[in-house]
C-alpha cells in the first residue's frame, strides 16, 4: 500500500447564500460526506458547515477524480438532505466550489481556519436541536 499526503481544502456555499443548513442537516451532511469520501477512497481529516456553506479538508490519493467526487458531494447531498426529516428549505448549492491544494507543513493552520468558522461569519453558526 503506498502513503500519500495529499490533503485539499474544499469550500461551497448554498444557493445565493442563503441559511439552508439546519442542525439535523448539518449532521446529515457531515456523516453523508464523511461515508461519499470512503466509497471514493478518499478520507475527510474536518469539516466545518455552516448555515450557507461547507469547508471540508480531504486527504486523496493521487489519481483521485476531484470534480467527480465533488459532484458526489454537493449532487448527492442535495438529493438526499432534501428528504431529511425537519429540512424545510430543502438543499441547493451553488454551482462553483473552491479546490485549493494544503500542504502537510500548512495543515495545522488549515484545520485551526476551519475550526474558527464561527468566529469568521458570525451569525451563520448553527444551534445544537433542543430537545423538548
Amino acid at each position: 500500500m503506498s502513503t500519500y499526503q495529499l490533503y485539499i481544502h474544499l469550500a461551497w456555499t448554498t444557493l445565493d447564500r442563503r441559511p439552508m443548513i439546519s442542525a439535523a442537516t448539518r449532521d446529515f451532511l457531515d456523516e453523508f460526506l464523511r461515508k461519499t469520501a470512503v466509497r471514493e477512497g478518499a478520507e475527510i481529516t474536518d469539516v466545518a458547515i455552516l448555515q450557507t456553506h461547507v469547508h471540508v479538508i480531504v486527504r486523496s490519493p493521487p489519481k483521485m477524480d476531484l470534480p467527480k467526487l465533488v459532484q458526489l458531494f454537493k449532487g448527492g447531498s442535495s438529493y438526499a438532505a432534501s428528504r431529511v426529516p425537519g429540512n424545510i428549505l430543502g438543499l441547493r448549492w451553488a454551482p462553483e466550489y473552491s479546490a485549493t491544494t494544503v500542504s502537510p507543513g500548512e495543515l495545522a493552520r488549515v484545520r485551526e481556519y476551519l475550526r474558527n468558522q464561527e468566529r469568521h461569519h458570525p451569525g451563520e453558526g448553527i444551534r445544537a436541536l433542543t430537545v423538548l
